[in-house]
Formats: C-alpha cells, structure tokens, sequence
C-alpha cells in the first residue's frame, strides 16, 4: 500500500519545522560569524564559501541516490518458505532472490527503468507488479518519499489461470501530487482482463464437459444400435440356417417317398402276376385270395401312412412352431429396439431441457451478482470516500494545530533570544523580527498550499468518482452485450444440435424404412416360396394319391380321379368345411368328400367299379368301409 496523504502531510510538516529550526539556528551563528569576521576584518573569500555552504546544505539533506520501496509478500492459507522474487530490469533478469522469513523485501531502484517484480511459489498464481521509475530531473535529488506495496498469492484452482501474462498493477510517478501511486485505470482492466480469463476458462471446461457427455451417449447408442443389429442378423441367419434344414428334410421325403413307390409298384406287379397266376388257377379262389391280399396291402399301408402322416404332422407342427418363435422374437426385438430409442430420444431430451434450465438459471445467477457486486462497490467506495475525507480533515486540522503549537513555541524561543539579544545587538532583533514574519508569511502560504492540495484531491476523488462510475456502466453495457452476444449464440448453438438431431432422425428413419422394406421383401420372398413349396406339396400329395389308388383302380382310373382337380382348384374350390360331389366315368362311379379344416384338405374317396366291387380311400389309401362311414358320417 501507498503511504496516505495525512501521512504525507506530517511528514511535510515535520520537516518544515526542522528545517526551519535548523535554519534559525544557522542563522543566528552565521550572523556572529559575520560579525565576528567584520571586527577581525577577515577575507570575503570566506564568507562567500560559508554563504554556498547554506545554500547547499538542504539540497544534501535531502538528496537520495534513486527511488526507494518496501514490498511485502503475502501468501494467503500458506507458508513463505519456497517463495521466490524475480526482478526484471528494462526488460532483462537482474536477480532472484528467495523471501526472507517476515516476507517483506525493501530495495533502492535506479531512477529512468522499468522494472518488474514477479512474486513466484509453486501450486500459486503468479503475480506481477510494474514500476516506472522516471520522475522530473529536479525532484531527483529532493524526492525522499519510501513506496510500499503488499503482494498477495492465492493457491491454484480448476476454475482460474495458473499464471496472470501481464503485470496485474503498475507503479509511476504522478506530477499531480508529486509522489509514485498504482495506476488505478490499469489496474481496473488487468482485474477485469483476468475475470474475463477465469470466466472463459470455466465455460471452455463445462462445454468439454457438455461434449464429452454427448460423446459417451452417441457411442452408447451407437453401441445399442451394433448389437441390435447383430441379432437381427444373427436371427436372420438363424432363419436361413433353419429353412435350409427344411429344404433338406423335405427332399429327404421326396426320396423316401420315391423309394417306397418304386418298392410298391414292383410289389405290385409282382403281386399281379401272383393274381394272374391264381386266376387261371381259379377265379374264385383267386378273388377271394386278392380280396385278402388287397385288405392285408391296404391294412399295412393305412397304418404307413399314418406313420407317414404323423411325421409329416410333427414335421408341420415343429416348422409352425419354429416360425412362430422365430416371428414372436423378432417382433420383441423391433419392440425392445424402438423402446430403447424412444428411452434414449427422452432422455437427451430431458438432458436439453436441463441444460437449458440450468443455463438460464446461471445466466439469471451472474446478473444477480453483478447487481450485488455493483451495489458492494458503490457502498465500499463511498465509505471509503467518507473515511478518506475524515482522515483528510482530522489531518488538517492535526497539522494546523501543530504548526499554530511549533510557531508559538518558535515565537516564545524568538522573543526570549531577542530579549537576551536586544541589549547585544539592535540590528540581531531587526533581523530575526524579519525572519519571524518571513517564518509567518511561509506558514501562511503553506497552509494556503494545503488547502489547495486538499481541494485538488477532493476534485481528483470526484473526478475519480465519476469515471468510475461510468466505468462501471460501460462494464453493464458490455456484459449486457456479451449476455445479448452469447444469448444469440446459444441459440445458433441449439438451432445446429436441432438440426444435426433431425439429419440423425431422418437418416435413422431413413434406415429404418429400408430395413422394413428389406424386411418386407424377404418376408414376400419367403411368403412366394412358402406358397411355391406349397404348391409342389399339393401336386406331389395328388401324384402320390394317384399312384395308391392305382393299385386298386387301376393307372388310368386313378389318373383319371386325380386329374379332375389341379393342386390350385383345391384351395379354391373346397372353401366349406365339408364337400360331398359325385362323378360318373365310363367304368367307375366316384363319390368323393372333401374336408377343409383350417386351410388342410383331406379326400375321402369311394369308387364303385362296373363288376361290382367297391373301394374305399383316405387321400389315396385305402381303408375300410366301417372307417370310410365312421369318417364321413
């Protein structure tokens, strides 16, 4: 800190009255001296010497070798052991040094330089303090005044800069009051420059904080989108692999049904050449022998082909439940899928909709403390302007009472010196009466040069008032700016995350329109190959149907039944449940029942052939007349 102007002002006092008590006392021996020297008639060289000598000896007196301070380092919740002084020197290292134990360093600087200090411990802010020491040739030799500062370090932190670039106060002479004081406007926009730094620095952190967050959620996200992905795919695989077993079952019973009607049709022939054989024998036994050996055929093939149709039943069943499952779980993935991208569509919502609030709440929370910081400040600077211009006045009226007390003291010490002189010497008291009215009219214009500081302080204190305080509007008008400012530009900020969310929507939407049309399409193509599949069932059930009956009826007959009907004219023909029809041949009657049980055709068949026999069938085997009429009843 400065010293303060009634300091200065006792200080001036004080020398004012020695100098004045030295000078009458040079005075008064000079005055022997010279009278002294006149009766012995000495030398003029002398005198002349002597006279230089009291010209000088003030100006020695006063004379100092370059500016004085005394600086003293603070460091707040800490210790001063590790600290250290740097002192730069118009630009250039001149020495560093550690801090002594009370922290308080006291230095004579060269006048014309610029210097600065940098008080420097590790894990605080650095800080630097300028110093112009150019002061006016002619106050060199007289300017004696000490220039004290106090130096505060304050630990390290995430929400301020490690180090202040640029000295945070200077020092310089002013001419206005003849004494080195802080440079308050620097110091003002050094405090504001750093705010605005610590400022910075904390909105820098929290938005590489915002996008660090946005970051981990998109790669969450995508994350959640890979594996979806990869079990849709899984489960398409899943799919294929399963229709190729299919595929491969059924050819496995294409086969086997092939090696069986191959194995019957020589069976049967074999067993027409039998008949053929017993025929000739005797048409009677041999009648009664194939009606045996046609029951006992028909008996064994009903019961194969119910194995037949059991398996191939299983087979349906565990296809139908297959797909089913199949089905069921991808409609619950679709489900999960878009519950967990509705979930994560919700929650960044919600994270917007929170950061916005908690924006706006800041934004309210600064001008509140702006509001507070302003009101503090006006509060602190007009009491201090209220102590200052109590000091001021106590100062005065102090010094004025003291130098009333020094010039009676000096005028009682004049009066009894002239009384013990009147009778030595007329002209002693004709000259000290003029040094005593010199001495008043010196008083008199140094307390007039009091009051006119005093009045050009006041002046500055107003002036320094008002700019203040129109600084202090241009510091609202500028944060109400930089408010308007980064108003606009979140908004920008948010316009942009809208737009980059809805490019996301529409090239998630995008994705997922072609997925269901991918999906849709395989969906068709398997739709077409299920009713293809369908369709070679149904034409190989009737070749199949045709080729048993055959073997009762005869080729040309059961080809003749069976061609009656093309596998499309089944599904579209026999709609009912039930379907009694009857068909006249030239050697057969054909009396048919068709049963249409969710969406599975079964033929129940009963020939009647021109010599009398009758036959009955279940899609092509033969069973017998009490399960015929048991079935169709």
């Amino acid at each position: 800190m400065l010293w303060s102007h009634a300091d200065e002002a006792n200080r001036i006092a004080q020398i004012f009255v020695v100098i004045s008590n030295f000078f009458t006392f040079f005075v008064r021996k000079f005055g022997l001296m010279l009278t002294e020297l006149k009766q012995k008639a000495k030398s003029t060289i002398l005198i002349v010497w002597l006279a230089l000598c009291l010209v000088a000896i003030p100006s020695i007196l006063l004379s100092q070798n370059g500016l004085q301070i005394s600086a003293r380092l603070i460091i707040k919740k800490g210790e001063l052991q590790g600290s250290k002084i740097s002192i730069y020197k118009n630009g250039n290292l001149e020495r560093q040094m550690p801090v002594s134990s009370k922290g308080v360093l006291e230095l004579t600087l060269d006048y014309d330089c610029d210097y600065i200090f940098s008080f420097e411990k590790e894990g605080y802010i650095s800080k630097k303090i300028a110093i112009d020491t150019r002061i006016p040739d002619k106050l060199k030799e007289s300017f004696d005044k000490v220039t004290a500062f106090d130096v505060e370090l304050f630990k390290q932190s995430e929400n301020e800069v490690k180090e202040y670039k640029n000295p945070v106060a200077r020092i310089q002479f002013s001419s206005q009051i003849s004494d080195f004081v802080f440079d308050t406007d620097y110091s003002l926009r050094v405090q504001q420059e750093i705010a605005q730094a610590n400022k910075d620095l904390v909105e820098e952190r929290k938005k590489q904080e915002s996008l660090d967050l946005a970051k981990k959620e998109e790669e969450k996200r995508q994350q959640l989108l890979a594996e979806a992905q990869k079990r849709v795919e899984a489960e398409a695989q899943k799919k294929a692999a399963e229709e190729k077993a299919r595929q491969v079952e059924a050819e496995q019973l294409k086969k086997e049904a092939e090696e069986r009607r191959l194995a019957e049709a020589k069976a049967k022939e074999e067993a027409l050449k039998r008949e053929e054989e017993l025929r000739l024998k005797a048409r009677e036994e041999a009648r009664i022998k194939a009606e045996q050996e046609a029951l006992r055929i028909a008996e064994q093939k009903r019961i194969e082909e119910e194995k037949l149709k059991q398996e191939q039943e299983r087979i349906r069943q565990e296809e139908e439940a297959k797909r089913k499952a199949a089905e069921e779980a991808r409609i619950k993935e679709e489900q999960r899928i878009r519950e967990e991208a509705e979930r994560i569509r919700v929650a960044e919502e919600a994270k917007k909709k929170a950061d916005e609030e908690a924006r706006l709440k800041e934004l309210e929370q600064q001008k509140k403390e702006a509001e507070e910081r302003r009101l503090a400040e006006a509060k602190a600077k007009e009491e201090a302007l209220k102590r200052e211009e109590e000091l001021r006045l106590k100062a005065q009226e102090e010094a004025r009472i003291k130098a009333e007390q020094e010039a009676l003291q000096i005028a009682e010490q004049k009066r009894i010196e002239e009384e013990k002189l009147k009778q030595e010497q007329e002209r002693i008291r004709q000259e000290e009466e003029a040094k005593r009215k010199a001495a008043e009219e010196a008083r008199i214009k140094e307390e007039q040069r009091i009051r006119e500081e005093a009045e050009r302080i006041r002046v500055a204190e107003e002036a320094k008032k008002k700019a203040d305080e129109e600084a202090r509007l241009k510091e609202l008008e500028q944060q109400k700016k930089e408010a308007e400012e980064r108003a606009i530009a979140d908004a920008k900020l948010k316009e942009e995350q809208r737009r980059i969310e809805l490019e996301k929507a529409q090239k998630e939407a995008e994705r997922k329109k072609f997925e269901e049309e991918e999906r849709l399409k395989a969906e068709q193509q398997q739709k077409l190959l299920f009713e293809e599949q369908k369709k070679r069932d149904k034409e190989l059930r009737l070749k199949l149907v045709a080729e048993k009956m055959s073997a009762k009826i005869g080729t040309e007959d059961a080809e003749r039944v069976v061609t009656l009907l093309t596998p499309e004219d089944v599904t579209k023909k026999y709609t009912r449940e039930r379907t009694d029809e009857v068909i006249r041949l030239p050697r057969i009657v054909i009396t048919r029942t068709v049963y249409n049980r969710n969406d599975k055709i079964t033929f129940y068949t009963r020939v009647d052939h021109e010599y009398g026999a009758i036959f009955y069938f279940k899609d092509g085997y033969i069973i017998s007349e009490e399960q015929y009429k048991a079935e169709t009843k």
